[in-house]
């Protein structure tokens, strides 16, 4: 009995386990997968919407990227989960691009400048995808949509500078999605409209946000005596 004990135990020992590490590997692998095809998938909304307008559908883009509607939705919950991808997607590239611009900037009414001309040059260069990506789908949270998420850096971005100079930074959120819903509306507009250069209206955006950062409290008791 105590031999066939031994055995046992002697078999059990010598049966091949999966290390942990191997089977975290293949999640790993597995979500690299998903996240590598939600990108594909991103990218093939984006080239219909460049050729179709913003105004497209599912059919559309099933018919432009040859992809079936039904492989979009295994990898998104619904349309509404697909297109807001979208907007989160074009806004994480847009800050990207915009921190690229002001890399090197000393002066805040320099990286004012740089973020506006960033900003309206991806406008001017791919205006369907920015008219698309306005269009929050209705059931997507405001906080997660294409201008929240620019918004929201430039917001770190103005408390980092105004922490760094001792002034309050209560501001920074409500003076962050001002500057972007300012940049935003004039481009909207522009972009009907343009009465007027790129590199104009860059400069008058600038010199308005300049001078609305200007006032901000150099505390928040002053703030409060102001009130």
């Amino acid at each position: 009995r105590i031999l066939s004990r031994l055995r046992t135990a002697m078999t059990a020992s010598e049966t091949p386990v999966e290390p942990p590490a191997r089977r975290d590997g293949r999640r790993d692998r597995w979500a690299a997968h998903r996240a590598a095809r939600r990108a594909e998938l991103i990218d093939a909304v984006l080239e219909a919407v460049r050729q179709r307008g913003p105004a497209v559908d599912m059919d559309d883009i099933a018919a432009v990227s040859g992809v079936a509607k039904p492989v979009f939705y295994r990898y998104f919950k619904d349309k509404g989960d697909l297109f807001l991808a979208v907007g989160r997607e074009v806004g994480e590239r847009l800050v990207s691009d915009v921190v690229a611009a002001v890399e090197g900037r000393e002066h805040p009414r320099e990286m004012i400048s740089a973020g506006v001309a960033t900003f309206l040059s991806a406008v001017e260069d791919d205006p369907e995808v920015y008219r698309f990506v306005l269009q929050r789908p209705a059931n997507a949270a405001a906080a997660s949509d294409y201008s929240a998420v620019i918004s929201k850096h430039v917001s770190r971005v103005i408390g980092d500078l105004l922490r760094g100079a001792g002034r309050d930074t209560g501001v920074a959120e409500p003076w962050g999605f001002a500057m972007v819903g300012a940049v935003r509306s004039a481009a909207e507009r522009w972009l009907d409209e343009p009465t007027m250069s790129r590199a104009a209206l860059t400069g008058y955006l600038t010199d308005l946000l300049w001078s609305g950062g200007r006032a901000a409290p150099t505390t928040r008791t002053a703030r409060s005596v102001a009130a």
